[in-house]
Parts: C-alpha cells; structure tokens; sequence
C-alpha cells in the first residue's frame, strides 16, 4: 500500500511539473503571439515566470523589432519585467493588471528622411477611435482588454541610431497610472500606445540633441580624422623624399 501511495505521489508531482513547465512555455508564446499582433511587429520574449495562486510573476528578455524601413534590429529590449495580475480577472472580458515595473530599458530612436520608428511604430497601430471592423467569421470573439494600474520604466535609456554614429542618452524614470481606468479597459495595443506616446514625450523633453546635430558633428569628426590623416601621409612623403635627396 505505501508503494501505491509513494507512485501516486511522484506521478502527482511529475504530472504538476509537467503542467507547469507546458503552462510557462505556452503563456511565453502567448504573449509573443499577442503582442506581435497587437504591435504589427515581431515581438519575443525569453523567459517567463507566473505563480498561478498569487498571480505574481516575471518576464525577462522582451525584445521589440524595429518597424519594416529601419537598419537597426531592435527597437526596445527590456531587461525584466516585475508583473502581478488580478486572478479573478483572467476569466472576464477585461484583466486587471495591478502593476508592471520594467527595469533596465533599452529603446534604439532611428530616423529615416521623413520619419522616425517610434512614430511609425505608433502610427503603425490600430486607432482607439476607429470603427471597429466586422470579421467575417460568426465565432469571432472580441479581444480582451486590460486595466493597467501602475506601470513603471525605470533606467530607460535611449541609443540615438545614425549610419555613422550611435550616442547613449539617458532618460528620466517614466511612471503611468490607470491606463484604461476611465474607460474600463482599453486594447493591448491602445495600451502600447499610451506608453509609447509617454516615451516619445520624454525623448522630446530630456534634451536629447538632434539627429541631424549628431550626423552634422560625426561627418565633422570623419572628416578632421581624414584631414590629419592625409596630413600624416604627406608628412611620411615628405620624410621619403628628403632620406632619396640625401643620398
């Protein structure tokens, strides 16, 4: 009988590991599913952690492409991602999520001649104001919409993307609060919006020099490098040709 019971229990523990490796693996490629439907952009993640009783949890390595047009591969990478979500909430139509801290935040700003990849990120996505369209498919369901408490950026940090130059500028700490409060609940990509428009808010508002300034001040340095080093050359054949002379 103790044989019996000690076989139940390590199948009852194998078959809850079993479940929650497959939980984290699936909810992984769920928010990567999601998020890059939601952005119009490849979104993935390395990691995620979730406690099913407390709702707590973590992601880590989230990676968002940069739009189609950029040179740059990335356009933000979070280093880790502190989460914790109403449980009752997963079974409505709107998940309350009580707060989201994002630390170590790495955001590349690259402009082409008439845009930049954050606007066209932002323009990229779909309108909270437009109509919404009407699927074909009778069993389509109306996505889920999210309630964000509090939400937190902390050491964001934006790389200024040239062809010829990149230039780390640091970023004020970004915190929003009840993002789809008033409205009870918003889309994940209005979401997205909303933080976006906040990051571009404070790029515009931290000082950070111009992307034509950079590129004007790398073409100078390019071309002072290039200057000292034809002066160099000509000195080295001056040398040359005073060593002939002397013999």
């Amino acid at each position: 009988m103790k044989k019996v019971l000690l076989v139940l229990a390590l199948l009852i523990v194998g078959a809850g590991v079993f479940f929650y490796m497959n939980f984290e693996a699936g909810l992984r490629r769920g928010i990567e599913i999601a998020a890059s439907n939601a952005l119009g952009t490849q979104v993935t993640v390395s990691g995620v952690g979730l406690s099913p009783l407390s709702g707590s949890g973590s992601i880590s390595g989230l990676t968002i492409a940069n739009p189609e047009g950029f040179e740059a591969p990335t356009l933000m990478e979070l280093g880790s991602l502190d989460v914790a979500i109403n449980l009752k909430s997963l079974v409505s139509d709107v998940i309350e999520i009580e707060h989201i801290i994002v630390n170590d935040v790495q955001v590349t700003y690259e402009t082409t001649v008439v845009n930049d990849n954050i606007r066209t990120l932002l323009n990229n996505l779909p309108n909270a104001n437009a109509a919404p369209v009407v699927e074909a498919s009778p069993d389509a369901q109306p996505g889920k919409q999210v309630i964000i408490r509090d939400l937190q950026l902390l050491n964001p940090q934006i790389n200024l993307h040239t062809r010829i130059a990149s230039a780390p500028v640091p970023l004020p700490n970004i915190e929003l609060r009840d993002i789809g409060e008033q409205s009870n609940g918003v889309t994940v990509a209005e979401a997205a919006r909303q933080i976006l428009t906040a990051l571009n808010r404070s790029l515009a508002t931290a000082g950070v020099p111009d992307m034509d300034v950079l590129v004007d001040s790398a073409k100078q340095q390019l071309e002072e490098g290039a200057r000292k080093v034809g002066d160099a050359v000509e000195d080295l054949s001056d040398g040359v040709r005073s060593l002939f002379n002397r013999q």
